[in-house]
């Protein structure tokens, strides 16, 4: 039997001069699925090396991911890291990757109060 809890996206994104570790847990079985995007603070050092070791690179951009055939698209929440906003999406395609939007803070409230999640953002790093 498969373990009902797995990581899914996750990526090392650098927002202004810090790191963080974006990542979803999903837990999935008959008739539970919980996924929530974290967001994890990390040194340089580590970051440096679980990119070394295979972990991409956030996709940082202005613009939302569209649906197309074969690939869906998820809003995760807001994240709010280093000063600056950002809508995070879960895109599934042949991969499960977390796409960053920029975004300000009239845009960010708009979203929360149609119920995003603010995710959540643990910022000091683990050592």
């Amino acid at each position: 039997m498969a373990n009902p809890v797995t990581i899914g996206s996750n990526c090392i994104a650098k927002i202004g001069s810090k790191f963080f570790l974006i990542s979803e847990i999903e837990a999935k079985t008959t008739g539970v699925e919980i996924d929530p995007i974290f967001a994890v603070r990390t040194t340089t050092e580590q970051a440096r090396r679980l990119i070394r070791a295979g972990v991409m690179r956030c996709k940082i951009q202005n613009t939302v991911p569209r649906p197309t055939r074969g690939k869906e698209v998820e809003l995760k929440g807001v994240l709010f890291a280093n000063g600056q906003i950002f809508s995070v999406f879960d895109v599934e395609n042949s991969t499960d990757v977390a796409v960053l939007v920029r975004i300000n803070v009239a845009q960010a409230q708009r979203l929360i109060s149609k119920g995003a999640r603010i995710i959540k953002v643990i910022r000091r790093p683990f050592k």
